[in-house]
């Protein structure tokens, strides 16, 4: 259950009037009246003790009118009831062999008051008693004092704690009303206008601020409201100019969609001109066949006709074999052009998406001739020793052909390029080397391209990889080469793409894939 702050205020004042309230009509009366009580006792039993003090040296005197003088002592006092002197008397059985002790009242004052011996202490009077033994006579002091004074005296205790009571009831009362007005009041405006500031009315302020804390915090809620205010007009400003920014923004994201695409594009076209030199000198060699071999053919077909004149079957039989087995050697060549260039229209097109079996040891040895005689068509001085080491377990595997065969076509362009650079910074003496290896561990297939170039510097490892990042000069490098290979291993392949290098040394990419 929720308790609210005026009602917390009135619980603490009440049970602060109840406790002090308890203290004055209960807790205080009680012990002041034990206390006046006590000392009432102790100051009847000290005059006991005087008074037979002074009969007992008076009958050892044997001055009667000395034990008068005694008693006489406590006669001016008004709260007086009796004074009795007690003797004691030693009274024997018959056989004499007993006795017992007997009280009897040998002296009073007043004279026409005559209590017993056996005279207890009730609630009008309080008897005290005194001892005394002389060698005439044992007996004891018996005093009576009324308990009107204690009586009076409780009574006041008790009206004076019922006025002290009430005068604290009621100025816990004021207090609570003044609490009230200038707690609890305040602070609930306060909770409700902040309510309503809550709910979006910031119109809502603290109208009556009193010089006090809470005064100053309604101050400064008045102020957070006007800064609400304030800061939701700003918000209102700066949403309609984030609306007009962020239609710029989608316009400009297509746009650099829209680029992103075509510096794609163009980085495919660059390494597929890469490859145009190669194929060039690649398909250069089935055509030289196939013409060779079509002007033999012409001759042969020339021989034939005149044996045929000559009806020369035999003859005309061997050279029509040769021509058959020339036509063969001229479809082996002329496949071998149309697998180069399906090759190339395949690096060219946009990628289908569609995994198939490739034989990754046919891929990369195609992709490594071509790419080394691509710079060799740029830079005719340029020779490089090529290593290769294909493991023949590998055999084909499901991978989109078109994606990982750029992947392989641009490390190795990248080998070359960095062993060429090495060559000019070096020259003489150093032979530029890159190798191209496969391996199958397991269930995975690792496609390797080594060079032994200036490797990469250990501060740019982290970002070679990274889009629009690269360590050559401005035009020669988009910076999507490794971007685009690290998205198609890991992300379409589910495969791993790791770089060692030492700088001055070489590099190694090594291509991880599931088979």
């Amino acid at each position: 259950m929720l308790i609210n702050l005026k009602t917390k205020i009135w619980l603490t004042i009440c049970s602060i009037v109840l406790m002090f309230s308890f203290f004055t009509l209960f807790y205080f009366p009680r012990q002041q009246g034990n206390l006046l009580i006590n000392n009432y006792n102790t100051e009847i039993q000290n005059l006991a003790n005087t008074v037979a003090l002074g009969v007992k040296i008076a009958i050892t005197e044997q001055n009667f009118e000395g034990v008068q003088t005694a008693i006489e002592f406590v006669k001016g006092d008004p709260r007086l009831q009796f004074v009795s002197m007690l003797q004691y008397d030693t009274v024997w059985d018959a056989a004499h062999s007993n006795y017992q002790i007997k009280k009897t009242v040998f002296k009073t004052f007043p004279e026409n008051e005559h209590p017993g011996p056996g005279i207890v202490s009730n609630d009008s009077v309080i008897i005290k008693i005194a001892p005394y033994v002389t060698n005439v006579m044992s007996g004891a002091i018996q005093l009576g004092f009324s308990t009107k004074a204690i009586i009076t005296s409780k009574e006041k205790i008790r009206n004076t704690s019922l006025i002290v009571s009430s005068t604290v009831f009621f100025i816990g009362i004021l207090i609570g009303l003044w609490l009230a007005r200038n707690i609890s009041v305040p602070v609930l405006a306060l909770r409700d206008a902040a309510n309503r500031v809550g709910e979006g009315d910031l119109n809502q302020k603290v109208k009556h601020i009193h010089h006090d804390e809470i005064g100053e915090l309604g101050k400064a809620f008045n102020k957070m409201v006007d800064d609400l205010a304030k800061t939701r007009q700003e918000l209102n400003e700066k949403n309609i100019q984030l609306s007009a920014t962020v239609a710029t923004l989608n316009n400009t994201l297509l746009e650099l969609k829209n680029t992103h695409a075509q510096l794609i594009q163009s980085e495919k076209m660059a390494s597929l001109g890469e490859l145009t030199a190669g194929i060039a000198h690649e398909i250069q060699n089935p055509l030289n066949f196939v013409n060779n071999f079509s002007e033999v053919n012409i001759e042969l077909i020339d021989e034939m006709l005149e044996e045929l004149t000559k009806n020369n079957f035999i003859d005309t039989l061997a050279i029509a074999n040769d021509i058959k087995e020339n036509e063969r050697k001229i479809k082996h060549h002329g496949k071998r052009a149309d697998s180069i260039i399906k090759g190339m229209l395949e690096h060219s097109r946009a990628s289908t998406g569609i995994k198939g079996p490739t034989d990754i040891n046919l891929l990369a040895d195609e992709y490594l001739r071509l790419a080394y005689h691509g710079l060799r068509a740029k830079e005719k001085s340029f020779n490089a020793s090529l290593k290769t080491d294909y493991d023949p377990a590998v055999g084909n595997i499901n991978i989109i052909s078109q994606d990982i065969g750029r992947v392989i076509l641009n490390l190795i362009t990248n080998a070359f390029y960095a062993v060429a650079e090495k060559k000019k910074q070096v020259g003489e003496g150093y032979e530029p080397v890159v190798a191209v290896s496969t391996k199958k561990i397991g269930n995975k297939v690792f496609i390797t391209v080594k060079d032994n170039g200036n490797g990469v510097p250990q501060k740019l490892i982290d970002k070679i990889f990274q889009p629009f990042f690269t360590t050559k000069p401005t035009g020669q490098g988009t910076g999507l080469g490794l971007s685009l290979s690290y998205d198609i291993v890991t992300k379409v392949h589910n495969g791993e793409i790791k770089v060692t290098t030492v700088e001055g040394e070489g590099a190694e990419f090594v291509i991880v894939l599931p088979v």
